[in-house]
C-alpha cells in the first residue's frame, strides 16, 4: 500500500493537479467523445444504429456495476495504485478500440474504459481532495467538478478534427499515448494522506463544530440523511441525463430551429460548467444543504420551462436555470456527503451513489416510451419537475446526523455560520 505522508505546502497541490489532469482525460475520452467517433466507425464497419448505441448502455453500466471496487482496491494498494490500475484499463481498452473488426471486441474496449472511468475517475479523486485539504475542499471539489466538465465540453469539437485528419483507429491510439501520460503523471505524484481521515472534512477549523464519532460506511447509508442525499444525486443526473439526450427534438417539436435549440442544449451545458466551481466556493461560506435544495428547484423550474418553451428567450432562460440547478444539486451533494459523514467516508459514499445513478440511464429510455406514445416528451418534463421539487422539502427539513442519530453536529463552513435548526 502507498506510504502515507505528512501535509505539504506543494504536495497537496501536486495531488490536486494530478486528479483533475486525470479527471479531465477521463471525461474527455468516454461519454462527451464516443458518439463522434462512433458514428464513423458505425458507417465504416457497417454496424447498425442500434447495435452501435448499445455501446452508449455498456459504458454507463460499465462505470455503474463497477463504482464499488476503486474504494476495495484503495484499501489494499492505495489512491495512486487505484489510479494507475484505472489508466492502465484506459491504455489497453483504446488500444483494442483502435483494432476493432467486431461489434463484440469493440463493446469489450468500451467495458474496459467505463471501468477504467471508476479507477481513475471521481471516486479517487475526491477521496485525496477530502485527505489532503483540511480547508477548502469544498471549493476544490467544485472546480475539479468543472475541470472534468471542460473535458467534457472540448471532446466533440476535438475528437472530430482528429477522427478527420488520421481516421478513427489514430484517435484511439492518440487516446492511449494520452492514457499513458496520464497514468505516469498519477503514479509520479498521487499520494494517499490519511493523516486526518475521521474528520478531513471542511469541519476542521470550523468554530462550532462539534467531535464526531468516526462514521463507517455501514452505519451511514443506514441514515435518512444518506437516502435523501442519495435520492438527490440520483434524480439530479437521472434530469440531466435524460434533458440533454431529448431537448433538442423537444424543442423543435416546439416550433424552434434546430440551430437555436443547440444553441440552448450548449447554452446549458456551459452553465453547468460554470457554477460548478462557483458552487464549490460559496459552500465554504454557506450551507451545502441550501445549494442542494435550490439546485433541484431550479432543475424543476428548468423542466417546467421547457414545457412551453415556444420562444429563444423561454428556451434560453429554461437552459440557464437547469444548467445552474444541476451545477449547485450536484455539487453541494457531494460536499453535504463529506460535511455529514467525515471526509473520506463521505467521498467514499460516492462509489454507492454513483452505482446508484446507473438507474438515471433509464430515463432517456422513458423519455423515448413517452415520446412514441404520446408524440410528445411534455409528460417527462412534467414527471422531473414534481419529482424534483417534491425532494426539495425533506432535502429543506434534513438536519446534519451524529454517529447517536441526533441532528446537532454543524454541517457547512470553515467559518463559524451559524444556522436554524
Amino acid at each position: 500500500m502507498n506510504r502515507t505522508l505528512p501535509q505539504s505546502p506543494s504536495r497537496k497541490w501536486f495531488v490536486f493537479s494530478a486528479v483533475a489532469f486525470a479527471y479531465f482525460f477521463v471525461n474527455f475520452a468516454t461519454f462527451a467523445s464516443l458518439g463522434v467517433v462512433l458514428f464513423t466507425m458505425a458507417g465504416e464497419l457497417n454496424w447498425s444504429m442500434t447495435a452501435a448505441g448499445f455501446t452508449f448502455s455498456l459504458l454507463g453500466l460499465a462505470c455503474g456495476l463497477s463504482s464499488t471496487l476503486p474504494t476495495m482496491a484503495m484499501k489494499y494498494i492505495g489512491a495512486r495504485g487505484s489510479m494507475g490500475i484505472g489508466a492502465a484499463l484506459f491504455f489497453f481498452g483504446c488500444l483494442l478500440a483502435s483494432m476493432s473488426h467486431s461489434l463484440l471486441v469493440f463493446d469489450i474496449a468500451i467495458a474496459m474504459l467505463g471501468a477504467g472511468y471508476t479507477f481513475a475517475g471521481n471516486i479517487p479523486g475526491v477521496i485525496l481532495i477530502a485527505q489532503w485539504f483540511d480547508r477548502g475542499s469544498a471549493r476544490l471539489v467544485g472546480i475539479y467538478l468543472m475541470v472534468g466538465a471542460l473535458g467534457a465540453a472540448a471532446a466533440p469539437p476535438t475528437v472530430a478534427f482528429v477522427v478527420r485528419g488520421i481516421g478513427w483507429r489514430g484517435h484511439w491510439h492518440l487516446l492511449a499515448v494520452a492514457a499513458a501520460i496520464v497514468g505516469l503523471t498519477c503514479l509520479a505524484f498521487v499520494r494517499d494522506n490519511e493523516h486526518d481521515a475521521v474528520t478531513t472534512s471542511d469541519q476542521a477549523g470550523d468554530a462550532q463544530a462539534q467531535p464526531k464519532t468516526a462514521w463507517t460506511e455501514k452505519q451511514a447509508i443506514r441514515t435518512p440523511q444518506f437516502v435523501i442525499l442519495t435520492a438527490a444525486l440520483v434524480l439530479a443526473m437521472a434530469a440531466v441525463t435524460t434533458v440533454n439526450g431529448v431537448v433538442v427534438t423537444h424543442l423543435v417539436k416546439l416550433g424552434s430551429s434546430p440551430i437555436t435549440a443547440a444553441w440552448a442544449l450548449g447554452l446549458l451545458s456551459f452553465t453547468g460548467t460554470l457554477m460548478k466551481g462557483g458552487a464549490g466556493h460559496l459552500c465554504e461560506t454557506r450551507s451545502p444543504k441550501a445549494f442542494v435544495v435550490a439546485g433541484l428547484l431550479c432543475q424543476a423550474i428548468g423542466c417546467a420551462l421547457l414545457i412551453v418553451a415556444t420562444n429563444a428567450v423561454v428556451e434560453f432562460a429554461a437552459a440557464i436555470i437547469f444548467g445552474a440547478g444541476w451545477a449547485f444539486s450536484f455539487v453541494g451533494g457531494w460536499v453535504l456527503l463529506m460535511r455529514y459523514f467525515g471526509g473520506t467516508t463521505g467521498a467514499r459514499l460516492l462509489a454507492i451513489v454513483q452505482l446508484v445513478t446507473t438507474v438515471g440511464a433509464a430515463g432517456p429510455i422513458g423519455a423515448g416510451l413517452i415520446a412514441d406514445r404520446w408524440g410528445t416528451f411534455t409528460p417527462i418534463f412534467v414527471i422531473f419537475a414534481v419529482l424534483l421539487a417534491g425532494l426539495a422539502l425533506p432535502a429543506l427539513l434534513m438536519r446534519a446526523p451524529n454517529a447517536q442519530g441526533d441532528a446537532k453536529a454543524p454541517e457547512y463552513g470553515t467559518q463559524a455560520v451559524a444556522e436554524p435548526a
